[in-house]
C-alpha cells in the first residue's frame, strides 16, 4: 500500500492555516517531517493527525507549545509501550482497524472537498450577482443626479425664460 504524501500548501489549505505556522510547529515541537530530494516537506497522513490534534490542544485547550511537546511525547511513550504489550495478531487487527479508518477519513474528505466547491461556486454566483446590483445602483445615482443638476440648472434661469421656454 502507497503512502500518500502532501507538500506544505496543501496541508496548510487543509488545516486552514499558513505554511509559516507549519514550520513553526515542526520547529518547536521537533515533529520528524519526512522531506523528499529537494528538502520539500513530505506529511503523511499520520502527520496530518498529528498536527489536527496540536491544533485541537492549542486552540480548543489553550496549551502553549512546550506542553504540547509534553503531551505529544507522552502520547509516544503511552504507544510504544501498548504496542510492545500487545500479541502480533492484535497488531494486525489494529492495522485491519486502521486501514478502514484511514478509508473512511479519506471519503469524508473527498465529500468535504466537494462541499467546499459547490460553495465556492455559490460565492462566485452571489458575487457576480452583487456585482450587477452595484452596477445598477451607479446607473440610478448617475441618473439622480443628472435629474438634480437640471433641476438646479432650471432654478437658475429666471422667470422669464422659464416662461418663453414652453
Amino acid at each position: 500500500m502507497n503512502e500518500v504524501y502532501y507538500k506544505i500548501g496543501e496541508v496548510a489549505e487543509m488545516l486552514n492555516i499558513e505554511q509559516y505556522t507549519l514550520r513553526y510547529l515542526e520547529h518547536t515541537l521537533r515533529l520528524k517531517i519526512k522531506r523528499d530530494e529537494r528538502s520539500d516537506r513530505l506529511y503523511s497522513e499520520s502527520d496530518l493527525d498529528t498536527l489536527r490534534l496540536i491544533l485541537k490542544l492549542k486552540n480548543e485547550k489553550g496549551l502553549n507549545t512546550t506542553a504540547i511537546r509534553m503531551a505529544l511525547g507522552n502520547m509516544e511513550e503511552a504507544t510504544e509501550t501498548a504496542l510492545a504489550a500487545q500479541p502480533a495478531a492484535a497488531l494486525d487487527v489494529n492495522v485491519k482497524e486502521l486501514a478502514i479508518t484511514v478509508r473512511k477519513i479519506a471519503d469524508q474528505n473527498d465529500e468535504l472537498l466537494i462541499q467546499n466547491r459547490l460553495l465556492q461556486q455559490k460565492i462566485e454566483e452571489l458575487e457576480v450577482k452583487m456585482a450587477k446590483r452595484d452596477e445598477k445602483r451607479e446607473e440610478r445615482i448617475d441618473e439622480l443626479i443628472k435629474i438634480w443638476r437640471k433641476e438646479q440648472d432650471d432654478r437658475n434661469k429666471s422667470w422669464l425664460s422659464k416662461l418663453t421656454r414652453k
